[in-house]
């Protein structure tokens, strides 16, 4: 049986991959409340499924050990740890740079929590003009968004943090972990006046939406802007196969594309 999963393999193992022709996938997540009933190990356990998935039935893909901990600027949540961004910028940048060394050249990361962004883009900048590799970058939370849509009456109804489809695919990936039946208050919570808050980090004024950045835990208190209350496992695990046959077309095609960009 093909090994695939770095964790896993010896160190003449690794030497012994073929660079050129293979694809590098690196989960990051985070460890964040997701409202009252998601759990807060969901982005990195999502990300790392879908490499796992992904290399099982791909040939020439290696998934390395996840990165756990994100930027994840609301901590007055129970549970929620947050890296510095600096912090979150540097380890990703010594983790990239590590498997450079060791040859690796076709590197998708397997971002799984938004406000990572900003640490991962200035990495990639570094090392498509310092080594000519250019990264790639594949949210599952977002094509969740995108792959589940059709799978509900309104989707924009339910879908949200700590709601749709997020707790759908958590009660897949852990069956007998969440509750959905429990209840509680979801959404933002605006002040008097003029002002619709929209998230911890923007709000609504006539009409147009501007940034205003407040305490996520004063603004959405449940922590859950979504309705958690519809999910269930079958949708789930129905999410989580799209999601991995989305993957499935999407690596090999970015590995030509790599490979492509690095003839002379």
């Amino acid at each position: 049986m093909r090994k695939w999963n770095l964790a896993l393999m010896n160190s003449g193992e690794i030497g012994a991959i073929v660079k050129e022709h293979s694809l590098l996938l690196v989960p990051v997540g985070c460890v964040e409340q997701h409202g009252p009933v998601g759990f807060t190990g969901a982005d990195t356990y999502l990300a790392e499924y879908v490499c796992h998935r992904a290399a099982e039935r791909l040939d020439d893909v290696y998934v390395t050990p996840p990165l756990w901990f994100g930027y994840t600027p609301y901590t007055s949540f129970a549970g929620t740890v947050s890296l510095r961004l600096a912090t979150l910028e540097a380890v990703v940048q010594d983790v990239v740079e590590g498997y450079l060394a060791h040859g690796f050249r076709h590197i998708v990361i397997v971002n799984n929590h938004g406000p990572n962004e900003a640490a991962i883009e200035p990495v990639a900048a570094r090392v498509r003009r310092q080594h000519g590799v250019a990264l790639g970058v594949l949210y599952p939370w977002r094509l969740a968004n995108h792959v589940a849509a059709d799978l509900y009456p309104d989707a924009r109804a339910v879908f949200g943090h700590g709601g749709e489809p997020t707790i759908s695919v958590m009660m897949a990936l852990s069956p007998g972990t969440i509750d959905p039946s429990r209840p509680g208050a979801r959404g933002y919570v605006s002040p008097e006046g003029p002002f619709q808050v929209t998230s911890y980090r923007a709000a609504r004024f006539g009409g147009f939406e501007i940034g205003l950045f407040n305490e996520a835990s004063r603004v959405l208190p449940s922590g859950a802007s979504g309705d958690w209350t519809v999910a269930s496992e079958e949708r789930g695990r129905e999410i989580l196969r799209r999601m991995v046959d989305y993957a499935l077309q999407f690596l090999p095609a970015f590995l030509r594309l790599s490979r492509e960009s690095r003839r002379p």
